[in-house]
């Protein structure tokens, strides 16, 4: 009986164990505001992923409890937002070529298009080693509020979105581009499990800081700090405005990169500094 007993408070400590490391933190963040209204700030991961996709019951329980559904910015509807005066087919050797009309057709591209688009973001979807889809998390989330009829619109506009980083000289765009076509599918692929399982944690330092050092191997330190300083803090400044003037007339559900969530311009400081309770919500 003793055994038996014993038997049953290890399994129970296991069980406890292996709950604490699937349940623990998450990035879906509970918002209280000075009146007492409720929102949600949610992390997201841009990706179609299963891990990342089959979502939880407490997630779309907070879209539902929700009257505006906000995101990065509102699909794009416009190709000439994506398309750039750059040739740069002529500045790149046979092995960069080869590349990129290889992972244009793994990412399912076509090649007379991609080559019209701007050098840096094609850069940043050629660096995923999962081919670009509609059916990313973000969309998925957006798709959901809409079909049970929660307004939706976009942080930023997408003339904005996608010029983020037009300030870039031609050389620095090509450059990430060739960085990008030359790094090995095992690297890329390598990068995309560590981000993804720091994600999985719900260590939002953990998510920036891995996210950060993925993101710099593929330039220099010099052109990562001018890069970083546009995509991530002075799009924080935006987002943090924009979400604190939505706060005032619904209850909001915020679905943003992960990486934007921390660090002293991230959402949650942000937020913190205002006074508003924030709590997050595990799964």
């Amino acid at each position: 009986m003793k055994l038996f007993k014993l038997f049953f408070k290890l399994l129970f400590v296991i069980i406890w164990f292996v709950s604490s490391q699937v349940f623990g933190k998450t990035t879906l963040y509970e918002v209280t505001d000075h009146e007492g209204k409720i929102h949600f700030v949610f992390g997201t991961f841009h990706s179609d992923d299963s891990r990342v996709t089959s979502f939880n019951e407490n997630l779309l329980l907070s879209i539902k409890n929700s009257s505006l559904f906000l995101m990065e910015t509102d699909e794009l509807s416009d190709p000439k937002h994506i398309q750039a005066n750059i040739n740069f087919i002529d500045q790149l050797n046979e092995d960069e070529l080869d590349s990129l009309k290889q992972l244009s057709d793994y990412h399912v591209m076509f090649f007379d298009r991609i080559i019209k688009m701007k050098p840096w973001l094609l850069a940043f979807i050629l660096d995923s080693p999962r081919p670009a889809t509609p059916f990313n998390q973000d969309n998925l989330l957006k798709r959901y509020a809409e079909d049970i009829g929660i307004l939706t619109r976009g942080l930023m506009s997408t003339s904005d979105h996608f010029s983020s980083l037009d300030f870039l000289t031609d050389e620095e765009q090509i450059l990430l581009l060739k960085n990008s076509l030359m790094t090995p599918m095992e690297i890329k692929e390598k990068n995309y499990e560590k981000l993804i399982q720091v994600y999985m944690d719900g260590d939002l330092d953990l998510i920036m800081n891995t996210n950060e050092s993925i993101t710099s191997e593929i330039m220099s330190e010099n052109l990562w700090n001018k890069i970083k300083q546009k995509i991530l803090i002075d799009r924080n400044h935006i987002f943090n405005q924009q979400i604190y003037e939505a706060m005032k007339q619904d209850n909001i559900f915020v679905a943003i990169g992960a990486s934007h969530l921390s660090g002293h311009t991230g959402v949650l400081s942000f937020l913190k500094d205002k006074g508003f309770k924030i709590k997050n919500i595990n799964f």
